[in-house]
């Protein structure tokens, strides 16, 4: 029996001029690779709920520009991605970033839960719409989404960690 649907979609969120300058990432059968470009995070929401709408994937992967999941983080995506069941997460910490800011980032992670931008989001999509979306972006567009999905189920354990490819991510 032949799937005729994506498992996976890869968005790389990120403004039109960081998303220039991304090099095409190769990914693996059943999955697609899209860019998200936007002029400022109050547009995110729309343009976001609009995309993942038109995608036939189960499973959504918010990656920032300039970072891509690990082999092994996409894999696990693709075996989440055969089961009925909705879930959510996120990636582990890099170590590209060192210093105090990453330390109080990933103790905020730690404490509330809630993903930071470098760590990239994972979701099945059906959850997603179930949520009622994105919502606010603010400062992290993670934050209001996986309290969202919190509201609903707890998080899978985290994925291994994304490669950063840029120090700047969505800028």
């Amino acid at each position: 029996m032949s799937q005729n649907f994506l498992n996976v979609s890869y968005v790389i969120i990120g403004s039109r001029e960081r998303l220039s300058r991304v090099k095409s990432y190769q990914i693996e059968k059943g999955t697609e690779c899209l860019l998200c470009p936007f002029q400022s995070l109050q547009e995110l929401p729309s343009i976001l709920d609009s995309k993942i709408a038109d995608l036939d994937s189960s499973v959504i992967s918010l990656i920032p520009a300039g970072a891509f999941p690990r082999k092994a983080a996409r894999e696990q995506l693709i075996h989440f991605s055969r089961s009925a069941y909705q879930f959510w997460g996120w990636y582990h910490f890099g170590n590209k970033f060192k210093g105090a800011s990453q330390r109080i980032r990933k103790l905020n992670t730690f404490l509330n839960k809630v993903p930071q931008l470098e760590q990239g989001i994972f979701f099945s999509k059906l959850l997603y719409f179930s949520v009622g979306g994105l919502g606010d972006s603010g400062d992290n567009p993670f934050a209001e989404l996986a309290k969202r999905f919190y509201l609903r189920l707890d998080p899978q354990k985290p994925l291994p960690s994304l490669t950063i490819r840029a120090k700047s991510l969505l800028y």
